[in-house]
């Protein structure tokens, strides 16, 4: 059991107090990048107009110590959060998160699997191989051919950690992506994935947050990366001609939770109902390609037509990160990979 109980008292406590008017803006914080541009304009900015209720927002690397911190401390200064999955069920278990009150957010309009005690739905994303055509005529399209160093010479750029890191080395190394997890659950998976980061690792740069990989291919400091779909896909809306890979797809879906001892969480649940409504996500839609977990937005013809680039329109082609494998071993690879990567 992972709970904190520090945490439970906490939160325990804030149950019981008295709810009092917020001397602060709602606070609301996700990933940053060109999505929360969009999210800033039409989803939050939106929901103040309509609703009165001053809001700001932040950004953060996905990192949960942070918050992990404010809610033993009882000092909430976040009040929505955007998370992976899972970070989400860690979370939860932990009381770190709010339980979601379904009397206020519609749980009706969401696809299948967007739906949590602790969260709901806000967007699917995903990650592939991509490089600048304009310095490059040809570059790798698998992640075979990404390790391939002789083939196509140069450096690559990949996000730093085991998540997504170790699913493309057993990819490149022959694993079919419906075995991946079961390979990686096997006896001698995670360290054959590692044997195969070290024939490229002399070859990597490593990157945080997700405007790094742009930053680094189009600077000419890295040929050939592995970044944010959506970042790659508005790049080339504003004139860059980079070549993606979308069989090398690696997505999941993110949700919006409430911190736990949030003195605004009635607000948070109204906020989270609002921007996850048909409304506002097709008015965000029309300037990002959003893949949004509400099912009728998802599914409308037109937005799909009008944003070829929405992640779950490519499902087929990629590999669904396994939660549940993350939660049960995240914590034990993170250790591994940090370890690795120091050698």
């Amino acid at each position: 059991m992972r709970t904190i109980a520090k945490v439970t008292v906490v939160a325990l406590v804030a149950a019981l107090a008295p709810q009092v008017s917020a001397a602060r803006d709602l606070m609301i914080v996700g990933f940053g990048g060109g999505y929360q541009d969009s999210a800033r304009e039409h989803l939050f900015e939106a929901y103040e107009a309509a609703s009165g209720v001053p809001v700001s927002d932040d950004v953060y690397n996905g990192e949960m110590a942070k918050i992990y911190g404010m809610v033993q401390a009882g000092d909430v200064t976040t009040d929505i959060i955007m998370v992976e999955a899972p970070e989400l069920l860690r979370g939860c278990e932990d009381g770190v998160f709010a339980r979601i009150d379904y009397s206020v957010i519609d749980a009706s309009k969401f696809i299948d699997g967007a739906v949590h005690e602790c969260g709901v739905g806000a967007t699917g994303w995903g990650a592939a191989l991509f490089y600048d055509k304009a310095r490059h005529e040809n570059g790798p399209s698998t992640f075979a051919e990404f390790w391939d160093v002789k083939t196509f010479p140069g450096k690559r750029a990949m996000r730093t950690g085991p998540k997504m890191t170790l699913e493309a080395a057993l990819m490149a190394d022959g694993v079919p992506a419906s075995e991946v997890y079961t390979v990686l659950s096997a006896p001698g998976g995670v360290d054959r994935a590692f044997a195969k980061l070290d024939e490229i690792k002399e070859h990597i740069t490593w990157w945080k947050s997700g405007a790094q990989p742009l930053q680094l291919v189009g600077s000419g400091e890295v040929d050939y990366a592995f970044a944010y779909t959506g970042r790659v896909i508005k790049a080339n809306s504003e004139g860059a001609n980079y070549s993606m890979s979308w069989n090398t797809l690696l997505y999941s879906i993110d949700y919006w939770a409430v911190v736990e001892g949030s003195p605004m969480s009635a607000e948070a649940m109204k906020m989270i109902d609002w921007i996850t409504d048909e409304k506002p996500l097709l008015s965000q839609a029309s300037v990002w390609p959003i893949s949004p977990a509400n099912a009728s937005v998802n599914q409308n013809a037109e937005v799909r037509a009008a944003n070829p680039g929405m992640v779950l329109n490519h499902s087929d082609e990629g590999l669904f990160l396994n939660t549940e494998f993350w939660i049960a071993n995240g914590d034990d690879l993170e250790a591994k990979f940090t370890a690795w990567a120091a050698q």
